[in-house]
């Protein structure tokens, strides 16, 4: 195989299946060399690893030698998830199918393929560690390790030292030390990630078994402290602020670019609280981004105007339109759900599905609190290598910060040395980089991957286009029913003209996204499962939401009229 991207990995022949279901939703975009080679390797593929052997699922043995990527990787430049690891988890989990994980993790997508058994995918023992496992998570009363990492996290950013007095290989180490900081608290986040995928399967399970199959997306509704849907919370009681202020108001009015400088020539209270009020937002919120977890991704801080654009879209909402009076509604609705299909078993299958529906309150909101912790991390990484490329584009040696981030790990050395020995190779991967970001990677891999020139254009036309009446089916993952005209909407950095009512229609969505959907009467994504971002922050809102919605991005047309199912999945033409 030639390796199309430096930091590109080794198809995996014991473990075949590859996808980019999950991994979308931080690592949209191409991955940089720098970015896979430290953190991709380091923590991505090692702590992920290091997840699976707390939960007792696999052992070392299971695995090619740590450093040469297999439960994650980077196929022609774009991060890819392990489908077959999950699936033996599965055959090594009681009461589990590969069919059941392919449901929770991926949806209903079409392109993935049956499972096909291993002489090694049972592991007795593995089996016994995970029941014991298991047992631990219908028994937790909470998560100490979160605000372990939290705490640890909040230490590691208070210490930042003045970036702009490190030597430039001071800089380099601080990129690198942050690696082994993160690795732990990504571990934690795969044990709760697969808690949930459990978790979530066996109410799915039960609920459909009872007759009960469009009340199982509220019995994960309402939870409450969901650290991805928070900044949602948070822009909206700024957007109170907004609305509630006929200077604050107009000074919107006049566009987002600039509204900053206008308001802060205001001398009033209400420019004052706002100013205040945002600091604490970008302060709270600001390591947030499209992409989030590669190098050099934007952020809200960074590129203010994303969530300038979201702030004025939430203004327009009525009070009423409140996420907090939604989430309340949707608690309501959780226990309500849990009760009526609690009802219908006997003692013993009655006492697991409600140990099931209190353990969702506790790891669903877990898995969403340590990827948000990671993505702090990652931020600190991006500051660093920020002021390094800075420098470096002061020095005349790079047109842009972000062409540090391609070089690899091993190279980087050297280049402080002497940086006019890479001058080709930036050039080469730069070039290669924006061929990347023209291009759709396949979204599920097995074997030999494809040459970058094999994989799709990105191509924003309609095609096939969805006709009256015609109904797509997808996985209902928040429950409720909407109609509203459809906004398609590709990327935050450019201006995403949704107002109230409208419907959300995505490829996929970040915690970036979350303050969006403040705006929207519900969310159909093409891709996603049932502890999926969009999926998550929709039920903690309290709006529908459909997912795993095949070409919806590429069929329906913007401004048509649909209704979404959030319970059933389906999403109706009008």
């Amino acid at each position: 195989m030639t390796t199309a991207w430096p930091c590109d990995d080794k198809p995996s022949e014991r473990f075949p299946i590859f996808t980019r279901a999950n991994t979308g939703e931080v690592f949209s975009d191409a991955a940089t060399p720098l970015t896979w080679s430290t953190f991709g390797r380091g923590v991505y593929d090692a702590g992920y690893r290091d997840g699976l052997y707390q939960i007792g699922v696999f052992t070392p043995d299971d695995f090619r030698p740590e450093g040469e990527c297999e439960v994650v990787g980077c196929f022609g430049g774009y991060v890819y998830i392990n489908v077959s690891i999950s699936r033996v988890l599965a055959i090594r989990t009681p009461g589990m199918t590969a069919e059941a994980i392919d449901r929770s993790l991926f949806g209903e997508h079409p392109d993935v393929r049956p499972y096909t058994p291993h002489a090694d995918d049972e592991n007795e023992q593995c089996t016994e560690r995970m029941v014991a496992w298991m047992g631990s998570l219908f028994s937790a009363t909470g998560v100490p390790e979160l605000a372990e990492h939290r705490a640890r996290i909040d230490t590691v950013v208070a210490e930042r030292p003045d970036l702009t007095g490190l030597s430039d290989k001071e800089l380099i180490e601080r990129y690198r030390a942050l690696v082994p900081e993160m690795r732990p608290v990504f571990a934690t986040h795969i044990v709760h990630l697969y808690a949930s995928n459990i978790i979530t399967g066996l109410l799915a399970q039960v609920g459909e078994a009872v007759g009960e199959a469009e009340l199982v997306a509220k019995t994960t509704s309402g939870l409450g402290e969901v650290d991805s849907a928070q900044q949602s919370f948070d822009l909206w009681r700024l957007s109170r602020v907004v609305r509630n202020s006929a200077e604050l108001s107009e000074a919107f009015g006049a566009g987002v670019n600039g509204v900053l400088d206008r308001i802060g020539d205001l001398d009033s209270e209400d420019a004052a609280a706002f100013l205040a009020g945002w600091n604490e937002f970008l302060d709270a919120w600001g390591f947030l981004g499209p992409s989030v977890w590669e190098g050099r991704s934007p952020t809200y801080r960074s590129h203010p105007a994303i969530p300038l654009r979201m702030l004025d879209h939430a203004r327009h909402v009525p009070d009423e339109g409140s996420p907090s009076v939604r989430t309340a509604n949707a608690e309501a609705d959780r226990r309500a759900a849990v009760d009526t299909i609690a009802a219908k078993l006997d003692v013993e299958t009655r006492a697991q599905f409600l140990a099931a529906a209190n353990a969702a309150t506790i790891f669903l909101p877990a898995r969403e609190a340590t990827k948000v912790q990671c993505t702090r991390l990652c931020e600190e990484a991006r500051m660093t290598m920020r002021e390094l490329g800075g420098r470096l584009v002061g020095r005349g040696i790079l047109s842009r910060w972000e062409d540090v981030l391609l070089l690899m790990d091993d190279e980087f050395d050297a280049f402080l040395g002497d940086a006019a020995q890479f001058a080709e190779t930036l050039v080469d991967r730069k070039a290669t980089l924006e061929l990347l970001e023209r291009k759709w990677p396949p979204f599920i891999l097995e074997g030999r991957p494809p040459s970058i020139e094999e994989f799709a254009d990105r191509n924003d036309s309609i095609t096939n286009a969805v006709s009256s009446g015609e109904v797509l089916g997808g996985l209902g993952v928040a429950p409720g029913v909407h109609t509203g005209p459809a906004r398609i909407v590709r990327s935050l950095i450019d201006d995403v003209d949704i107002e109230p009512g409208d419907v959300l229609v995505a490829m996929t969505t970040d915690s970036s996204w979350g303050p969006l959907f403040l705006s929207a009467g519900a969310v159909v994504c093409q891709t996603g499962a049932a502890i999926s971002h969009a999926a998550i922050v929709a039920r903690e809102l309290g709006i529908p939401a459909a997912v795993s919605v095949q070409d919806c991005t590429t069929r329906i047309e913007d401004g048509t009229v649909i209704t979404v199912d959030g319970s059933s999945g389906k999403v109706t033409v009008n």
